[in-house]
């Protein structure tokens, strides 16, 4: 029940994000960033917990020159979850959030992912929302995934680092089943994540 709260609560500024797509797949342009300023065409690269998939590279509008300083989003975006999820659960179990204990792997969730991604910079700028929202290529499987913490910018403000973050899978995320009709096996097991992405124009 908690975790349902606590995904609920971030659905307006992460996994809900229901914007046109602007992935490889995308038969418009990449959306203009919310943010003020000139923008940018970026392409995104993440690494760590999570991966880009190379054949499908994913790119948006961005703030010139700080593209993460205003939300980016994009759909259909393909990530690879590896066997790792990047973190050191030691110190992700130590977050005062309350959660049941997390896990440094992806079991099942391994493989090429294909949803609606995004992120969004709370007040401030230090701390951030991500969302993704996915299936498997083939329609099985679904994720819903929150993460809620703080990253450093590097790289001229161009890469963006997560290091030992707690990220949310939601009660009905199945690696393999489906959400709709809900079938199992479900994996709601936290993760705890480090990953990178990096912004080139």
């Amino acid at each position: 029940m908690t975790r349902t709260v606590a995904l609920l609560a971030l659905c307006g500024l992460a996994a809900c994000n229901t914007e046109s797509p602007t992935g490889t797949d995308a038969a418009s342009a990449p959306l203009f960033a919310r943010g003020g300023g000139s923008q940018t065409s970026y392409g995104f690269t993440f690494a760590g917990g999570l991966v880009s998939d190379p054949t499908h590279p994913f790119s948006a509008m961005g703030v010139t020159n700080n593209p993460f300083s205003a939300q980016i989003a994009g759909n259909p975006v393909y990530l690879i979850l590896p066997a790792g999820s990047g973190g050191n659960t030691s110190i992700c179990d130590q977050d005062g959030s309350g959660q049941p204990p997390s896990t440094g792997n992806w079991g099942g969730y391994e493989g090429v992912w294909k949803g609606s991604f995004s992120i969004a910079a709370k007040k401030g700028g230090s701390s951030y929302h991500v969302g993704y929202n996915a299936t498997r290529e083939d329609g099985t499987g679904w994720i819903w995934l929150v993460v809620n913490g703080p990253a450093v910018k590097s790289n001229n403000n161009l890469t963006l680092t997560f290091t030992n973050v707690r990220g949310l899978v939601s009660t009905y995320s199945t690696p393999t089943g489906s959400f709709d009709p809900r079938v199992g096996p479900f994996d709601s097991d936290d993760r705890c994540l480090t990953f990178s992405i990096t912004a080139t124009p």
